[in-house]
This record gives structure tokens, C-alpha cells and sequence, in this order.
């Protein structure tokens, strides 16, 4: 049997989070790994359509979940979760832009294989 140890967060042993931006330029697709890119995951996200005529499209959770919608001069926000991966369409005028709050991901979030007898 395998047993695996996660370390749950609360306001006392919480890290800082550090502040990040992308921005996606029009008429192209982006695909941020906050693990790969920023050493982290993103705890808070800011989606921000700049394009004043066309939709922008944006998926987090990987394929678990579609892509959604985000109408022209809008913008969305993700709150308390952790994401990992987030994809992001701009529209053809105009960018998107993404700022996010990162956790840094720590040695203690791997998981910790025990061996039970």
C-alpha cells in the first residue's frame, strides 16, 4: 500500500506569492505552464480581453474542461484554486492579458511515497 502526504496551507505557514503578467498578442494562442514558466501555481488569475470587437477564448484544467468564452472588452477573474495550466486565444485586434498571483511550488508539495507493510 502507498500512502501519499500533501502539506495543507493555512494563513500561518502560507508562503508569499509573487506577481506575474503575460501578455498574449492579437490573433494568437498561448499556452502558460505556471510550473514550467514560473516555478509555481497560479492561486489567482486576471483575464483581460484588450480587444474592443472580438471575443477572446481561454481553458484551465487542462482538457478536463472547454475552452470559455470571454466577450470583447471584458475581463474574468479565478479565485482559489490552484492552476497549472492555463490557455489563452486573443482575438484578432486586440491582446490578452493575464496576471496572475503564483504560490511557489516547494519540495514538500511532491508527494512523499511511504511504503506500508
Amino acid at each position: 500500500m502507498i500512502n501519499l502526504v500533501f502539506q495543507k496551507y493555512n494563513i500561518s505557514n502560507l508562503p508569499l506569492l509573487f506577481p506575474i503578467r503575460v501578455i498574449v498578442p492579437a490573433g494568437t494562442t498561448r499556452v502558460i505552464s505556471f510550473p514550467d514558466e514560473f516555478l509555481g501555481r497560479a492561486v489567482s488569475i486576471l483575464i483581460q480581453n484588450n480587444d474592443g470587437t472580438n471575443n477572446a477564448s481561454y481553458q484551465y484544467g487542462g482538457n478536463a474542461l472547454e475552452f470559455q468564452n470571454l466577450a470583447a472588452s471584458a475581463f474574468r477573474t479565478i479565485d482559489g484554486t490552484a492552476i497549472d495550466r492555463l490557455a489563452v486565444i486573443a482575438g484578432a485586434v486586440g491582446s490578452v492579458l493575464v496576471e496572475a498571483q503564483v504560490l511557489p511550488i516547494e519540495r514538500a508539495d511532491i508527494p512523499i511515497v511511504e511504503a506500508v507493510n
